[in-house]
Formats: structure tokens, C-alpha cells, sequence
């Protein structure tokens, strides 16, 4: 009787779990979906199903909540966090992710962007001159008459702390997809969300097949630094408006000076974007500086620049500099962080014989009588 009952109960077990999944528990059985293996980004979760794709991103400044939730779906139409893909007709507020997107060869679902004046792409500008693409004017506060005109199937802004978010657009019930990819710690980080912007626009493939080339040449070049004997200490970006915003510790800038081989002089700084300190306690640490790199829109003027701030004079440091009105720094490192740390690499340590493919910086001359120019020292 024992073995009957058994017998029995192993027979049944099988019909008893048919049963279930074609029931009310049909849901829980068949839900197990394919995590995306994301190898550095921390923010964000991609799990596929049959059916759709859900996406989590976590609040960069509190990573204990969800900043948003989306569904993928090639068959839904796009509402509220329900996204349609690939997106065809897209609202995307910066020259970061439209360089991105042309690099992805999907340029052709950019609807709209904002901030033209700060695009050095020419792509885009001449599409906007023609009509093919809406200038949304400024980021934070975009044109709605414009934006209801398109009709996106998706803004895509970037996210900042207590900004308030997008006000009267939040009520559209157009998808806002927010683009929070620069709050990742590493550069790799920050990188690695290629890919869920290659699934927004239905290249996927295109996207992993970036990413991989990315990380595999930003792992190598930080192998030929390991057994570097110094560590230059650096000295980032200068004052504006009498603050200077240098990148806290938890940063990808910060990130990014390490595997350079660099000793960032202001690595104590806790937060993982931008610090903003008084330019008086910036130059108390900066006098000890061997390298100060800095971007700046347009020409810069060492003489100029101690004149504007007379405690500059006080840095001795040799200044490297990158004219962003001239390169494409923004729009190309983000996703590219192995050009930059190459870049670096080739100021800060010299002796490994590496030159840059993509070079931003340049050490800063002045003119000199007799049409000569020198570096400047101090």
C-alpha cells in the first residue's frame, strides 16, 4: 500500500503543477525572466521576457528607492512608463546621448533636442536649420507648445537632485525616460547603459558590441598603469563665479583620475557628482599640484585667468587644457571613457610611450615678443 500511494503521489505531482501554471498561477511559473548581466552599471536592471523587457533604475542620490520603472513592449503603444520600441520619434534633451545615437546609426529617431547652442555636432544643427528637428530650447525648462507639436514617443532628459523634474511635460503622459547614467560611480559604469539606450532604439547588438570593445581597451590600458613608480598629483577643472566644482570621491571622474595613474588631490571629498568649494580652499591644496587639466569653452588666457583670480597666480602646476568649443570631449567621452584615460595616460605618464587616438588636452602656451610662444609655468 505503501509503494501504491507513492507511485501515486509521483504521478500526480506533475498534473498538480500543469494544473497550477495553466491557473491563477500561471503568472508566477512562466515570469522568470532573463536578467541582463550587467557587468559595472549599478544603477540599472534590464530583465527580458517573451513579451516585453522591464527596466528598474535606481535613485542615484538614494539608491534605497527607485528613481523609475519602465516596460518595454514592441507591441503596447507607449503611455505614461509603458514605452513602445524602438522609439522612432524621440525628445532627447543633450549632445551627449544624440552623439551616442548617431554613433548607433539611429540619428533618424531624434525628433527634437534642446540646448543647440551647446552642440558642437554638425548633424544636428543642420537638421534643425532644415526643419527635420525641433529645437525644444533649454533642457531644464522646455518649450511645451513645442513639444506637444511633436508628439515623441519618449523624452529623454537628464535627472538632477531636487530639480523639481519637468513640470508641466510630466502631465503630457508622454514616457519621460530619464537619463541618469552620469551618476554611475565608474566610468565603465556610466558606459555600460549604452546598451539600454541600443534596446530603446532597436540596436541592441550594436550597442554590446560597443561596450565590449570599450571595456576591453579601458581594462588594458589600466593593466600598462599598474606598475607605474609615481603618481602625478592632479589638479581638475578652475573657479567660475567664485566657486570651484571639483568631482567627490564616488564619481567616475574621480574613477577615472585612479586608473589614469593619477594622485587626485581632492580624492577626500565624499558625493559622487559635483562638490562645489570656495576657490580660497581649492588653492591651499592646489599650490602642491604637478598637473592642473581644465575644459573650457573657448580660448583661455593664463594671464587673464590670474587677472580675473589673482589666487591662481599661487598654482605653479603646468596647465594641460581642452577647448570644449572645439572638441568633442562631452559629447565623446561619456560613452567612451577608454579615450579619455588614454588621453590622460599620455600627459600624466609620459614614459609609457602611449599616444592618444582621440587628443583633448593640449599643454596651454602664451604668446610671446617676436611671434614666439613658450609653456607656461605658473
Amino acid at each position: 500500500m505503501r509503494k501504491r500511494a507513492f507511485v501515486c503521489v509521483i504521478t500526480i505531482l506533475p498534473l498538480l503543477l500543469l494544473l497550477a501554471c495553466s491557473g491563477k498561477g500561471s503568472e508566477s511559473c512562466s515570469e522568470a525572466g532573463d536578467t541582463l548581466l550587467l557587468r559595472h552599471a549599478r544603477n540599472l536592471t534590464i530583465v527580458t521576457y517573451p513579451d516585453r523587457t522591464e527596466v528598474t533604475m535606481l535613485n542615484p542620490w538614494d539608491t534605497a528607492k527607485v528613481l523609475a520603472r519602465y516596460t518595454l513592449s514592441k507591441s503596447e503603444p507607449s503611455r505614461a512608463s509603458l514605452v513602445h520600441i524602438p522609439l522612432e520619434r524621440a525628445a532627447v534633451f543633450s549632445s551627449v546621448h544624440c552623439a551616442l545615437l548617431q554613433e548607433l546609426h539611429a540619428d533618424d529617431a531624434v525628433g527634437g533636442i534642446c540646448d543647440l547652442e551647446f552642440f558642437n555636432l554638425p548633424h544636428y544643427k543642420k537638421a534643425v536649420a532644415e526643419g527635420r528637428i525641433a529645437n525644444l530650447g533649454n533642457s531644464m525648462q522646455p518649450s511645451i507648445e513645442k513639444i506637444i507639436d511633436l508628439n515623441p514617443d519618449a523624452l529623454l532628459p537628464s535627472p538632477f537632485e531636487n530639480s523639481g523634474g519637468l513640470g508641466r511635460a510630466e502631465t503630457l503622459g508622454i514616457p519621460i525616460i530619464w537619463c541618469a547614467d552620469y551618476m554611475e560611480h565608474t566610468p565603465l559604469g556610466r558606459a555600460e547603459w549604452i546598451r539600454f539606450y541600443g534596446r530603446l532604439f532597436g540596436h541592441a547588438k550594436e550597442a554590446d558590441s560597443i561596450f565590449d570593445a570599450v571595456e576591453s581597451r579601458y581594462q588594458e590600458l589600466c593593466t600598462k598603469v599598474c606598475d607605474t613608480k609615481t603618481k602625478p598629483r592632479l589638479l581638475p577643472e578652475m573657479p567660475w563665479s567664485g566657486q570651484w566644482t571639483l568631482p567627490g570621491s564616488g564619481s567616475s571622474s574621480a574613477r577615472l583620475y585612479a586608473d589614469a595613474g593619477a594622485e587626485y588631490l581632492f580624492a577626500g571629498l565624499k558625493g559622487n557628482g559635483g562638490i562645489p568649494l570656495s576657490t580660497e580652499k581649492v588653492v591651499n591644496k592646489a599650490v602642491e599640484a604637478d598637473i592642473w587639466l581644465i575644459k573650457h569653452h573657448g580660448n583661455l588666457d593664463r594671464q587673464q585667468m590670474n587677472a580675473d583670480t589673482p589666487l591662481l597666480a599661487g598654482i605653479k602646476a603646468p596647465i594641460w587644457w581642452c577647448d570644449t568649443s572645439k572638441t568633442l570631449l562631452y559629447e565623446e567621452t561619456p560613452f567612451h571613457p577608454e579615450r579619455f584615460l588614454e588621453n590622460l595616460i599620455a600627459i600624466l605618464h609620459p614614459e609609457l610611450g602611449i599616444e592618444a587616438e582621440y587628443s583633448y588636452f593640449k599643454p596651454l602656451v602664451k604668446k610671446v615678443k617676436r611671434g614666439k610662444s613658450k609653456k607656461v609655468k605658473g
